[in-house]
């Protein structure tokens, strides 16, 4: 019988280990640990089950230099901090453990330089592959790292991945949020929301402009910014201090909707009475502020578990899409005690 030596402190298990208390060659034990057709079954069984008792975990820098993809898979969002994609992630860390996969997320700020540094250490590591909220201004380095890898946008579509995309009918939520306003007999209306250079600022915002134009002859009070709260509260300071301000207020994101609620709290306003207002996403305190706030509910987890699905599908197909994927999810407009017609409290 052979023996295994005890394994210093910190000493990690190698395939010699293995091979020494099986009693057969280092080859036998990779080529079973690698799951080899030419292994017999019988074999990789003992193989793996010693490997689990001894505690062996594969070296992944040797994975690597083998050209060996690994289990992870990259989320690369612009914020933790926004609710929606903190429930984004949980909801992909879900589908990707089900699937054998393990989640590594990424936090880029909205920062092309970030962004391309972790997309560039994903590729290092030998990511299976990507799901991406691509930022504002992405890099072509970071196209180009992408372009080896299976790739799906979430949220937000960049021209410069020709990849797989699923995210929300941004145009399409942000007008029955402003028709819902203008129902209640409200014309002037603001909307502050993200950079038009994303692809859901654009979408928000020409949601936005088309349904007042439907029915509003006045110009659409339009304050667009980086999609954090901190631009929200100061793009609603300033609507404020306009003379002719404006009865009502679409949010055109999650954080924004959150500096708008902190210029609102500064100004002592009373929602609707002074103000009417519509969210952007659904997080459990908007129903608990004040008399609760009317918002656009999102289909986060669903969207979440088709990317996660998407993703590893494209990942064991080992094929580019051919076309790629274009998928929307409606948003479902949430009505609260925050809007009302103008100048009027709801009983």
């Amino acid at each position: 019988m052979t023996v295994l030596r005890t394994n210093g402190p910190g000493r990690r298990v190698t395939i010699k280990d293995i091979a020494e208390r099986l009693g057969i060659s280092h080859a036998t034990v990779s080529r079973a640990l690698a799951d080899h057709p030419h292994t017999s079954e019988a074999t990789k069984a003992r193989v793996q089950a010693v490997a689990a008792e001894l505690g062996y975990i594969p070296h992944s820098a040797a994975r690597v230099m083998r050209g060996v993809p690994s289990s992870l898979v990259g989320l690369i969002i612009p914020d933790i901090q926004n609710d929606f994609y903190a429930t984004v992630a949980k909801a992909l860390a879900e589908s990707c453990n089900e699937a054998g996969f393990q989640l590594v997320l990424a936090i880029t700020e909205d920062d092309p330089v970030t962004e391309v540094q972790h997309v560039r250490e994903l590729a290092e590591a030998r990511a299976a592959g990507v799901v991406i909220v691509p930022s504002r201004g992405i890099r072509r380095e970071t196209a180009a790292l992408l372009k080896a890898l299976p790739v799906v946008q979430l949220i937000r579509r960049s021209p410069a991945l020709a990849t797989d995309w699923l995210g929300i009918d941004d145009g399409a939520g942000i007008a029955a949020a402003a028709r819902h306003l203008l129902d209640l007999g409200h014309r002037r209306i603001a909307y502050v929301g993200g950079h038009k250079e994303l692809s859901t600022g654009a979408a928000r915002a020409t949601g936005f402009r088309t349904a007042l134009g439907e029915r509003s002859k006045a110009t659409p009070v339009i304050e667009v910014g980086p999609p954090r709260a901190a631009f929200g509260r100061e793009a609603m300071v300033h609507i404020l201090g306009t003379k002719r301000r404006p009865t009502a207020v679409v949010s055109g994101g999650a954080r924004t909707t959150i500096g708008i609620l902190e210029a609102i709290e500064a100004e002592g306003l009373s929602v609707p009475a002074d103000l009417s207002l519509v969210g952007f996403g659904d997080p459990p305190w908007f129903r608990w502020w004040r008399s609760g706030i009317t918002t656009l509910g999102l289909p986060v987890r669903d969207i979440a578990f088709a990317a996660g699905a998407l993703l590893v599908r494209r990942i064991r197909e080992a094929v580019p899409p051919d076309p790629p994927t274009r998928a929307t999810y409606p948003a479902m407009l949430l009505t609260r005690g925050s809007t009302a017609p103008p100048g009027k409290a709801p009983r």
